[in-house]
């Protein structure tokens, strides 16, 4: 048990620098999950919020944050989103700001996306063996780049959405010490399906396969919605979901589509050999997002006479 703390408070953190931050819930944040998707939705405006904490019950707990915004601009889409990560005991932090340009081409949506990122962590907390250890910075600053591509398709009347965005292109340079510690290229293959069961229900299977140096992670799962507009008058949605990331954890999720606005919470259950520390405890991630529809445009000319 002791090894598994060890590893959790000390080490983890550490190798965390080669590692991107992730959400279980990446199809619930789009510019996040590729900048191809940056203004992809019915409305004029779209706001998305995501909160994930993770090892609270072994360690000081990981928090990741992310905040974005995003419009459609006649073929065009704008995004920006705002990310914070922390980790562990070494308070190893990630902040980043990313610009997401988009184009819509018929079926196809392609996005290159710009990031201004900074790197810290602060030591004062840790006890190293050798007293003259440290490192030569406290914080790195650096550009990323990103790129992203996705197809709609129509398969005997089942929406299907496909995509792959390629991550860190420029492949830049984030280390705290004199030796460069460059991040990998990251390959990400989604596909999404939208399939209806009934009127009211509705069944959303999706994957998504990660590569990163030699890291691999497979997810896969369902989200199923039941529609209750009819006995609220009001355009609502209720969900549930289970999805399962290979050697990782077990997701169950549940959420709500109520007019304009949806909120889902998920909680993973550990599944990797550090379930001796964890005892199946692993994290929680809320998420929220609300697209913002324009009004009627006035009308140009009168529809009644003026003495009425």
């Amino acid at each position: 048990m002791r090894q598994w703390v060890f590893i959790l408070l000390f080490v983890w953190p550490l190798c965390l620098i080669a590692q991107d931050v992730h959400f279980s819930q990446w199809f619930n944040n789009p510019i996040f999950q590729s900048p191809a998707l940056a203004g992809e939705f019915d409305g004029t405006h779209r706001i998305s919020v995501q909160q994930r904490q993770q090892w609270a019950s072994v360690s000081v707990p990981f928090r990741s944050f992310s905040a974005s915004f995003d419009m459609p601009y006649k073929n065009w889409g704008l995004g920006a989103q705002f990310l914070r990560d922390q980790s562990g005991s070494s308070r190893l932090s990630l902040t980043q700001l990313s610009l997401s340009l988009s184009r819509f081409l018929n079926d196809w949506q392609v996005g290159t996306q710009l990031t201004f990122a900074q790197q810290a962590i602060d030591y004062s907390d840790l006890v190293f063996i050798d007293n003259t250890e440290q490192f030569t910075s406290l914080s790195a600053n650096y550009f990323d780049l990103g790129f992203g591509v996705y197809r709609q398709l129509y398969i005997a009347g089942t929406e299907v959405m496909m995509g792959y965005t390629f991550f860190h292109l420029n492949s830049p340079n984030r280390s705290l010490s004199s030796a460069k510690d460059l991040l990998k290229p990251k390959h990400q293959v989604v596909s999404l399906i939208e399939l209806p069961l009934h009127p009211k229900w509705h069944i959303h299977p999706h994957i998504q396969w990660l590569q990163q140096a030699q890291q691999q992670t497979f997810s896969t799962g369902s989200v199923v919605s039941y529609d209750i507009s009819d006995q609220y008058e009001q355009n609502i949605l209720l969900e549930g979901g289970v999805l399962f990331r290979f050697n990782d954890a077990l997701c169950c999720l549940l959420g709500v589509q109520w007019g304009q606005s949806h909120f889902a919470f998920s909680y993973d259950i550990n599944t990797s050999d550090l379930v001796p520390a964890s005892n199946y405890l692993g994290a929680w991630e809320i998420s929220f997002s609300h697209v913002v529809k324009s009004s009627l445009p006035r009308s140009s000319y009168k529809t009644c006479p003026a003495f009425l």
